[in-house]
């Protein structure tokens, strides 16, 4: 199975030396990550439920939320580029800078020291999550600005 994609679209509306590159290995990887995070969260949601310390629940909770808000804006973007990619869309509609200034700050945010009774197995799933997001949202940030201009 190859996974090849097309040249990347040269009608762009900015001139820059950006150039789109393939985003296949990091859409795979985003993929596998995304299914590997919900098989890890669905395999131990009732061993979760067992534990009663309501507070590490809730640092347990808003981490897994944050990470899966990571893969899913990761996602997002790597779709919009696939469909800039196509000729479906411009980039103008790819970039949306009033969610991304939301998704930033949301998920910029550093795990604090209260996480360190997480699993060594989520702590890895956060980890790469946070990794992806970061690559992705730099990304999209370089393109928000040269389409700005």
């Amino acid at each position: 199975m190859t996974h090849e994609h097309p040249p990347a679209s040269e009608k762009a509306s900015y001139q820059s030396n950006f150039a789109v590159v393939h985003f296949s290995r990091t859409y795979d990887e985003a993929f596998t990550l995304l299914v590997e995070a919900r098989n890890y969260l669905a395999a131990h949601r009732s061993q979760h439920r067992k534990k009663n310390n309501s507070g590490e629940a809730m640092v347990r909770c808003l981490e897994e939320m944050r990470m899966t808000t990571r893969l899913i804006r990761a996602m997002a973007w790597l779709l919009a580029v696939r469909a800039v990619e196509e000729g479906e869309i411009g980039w103008e509609e790819a970039i949306d800078t009033d969610d991304l200034m939301v998704d930033l700050r949301i998920c910029l945010e550093e795990r604090s020291d209260a996480c360190q009774f997480l699993s060594p197995g989520l702590l890895d799933l956060m980890d790469r999550a946070q990794a992806l997001y970061m690559r992705t949202a730099r990304m999209e940030l370089q393109v928000a600005a040269r389409c700005a201009n």
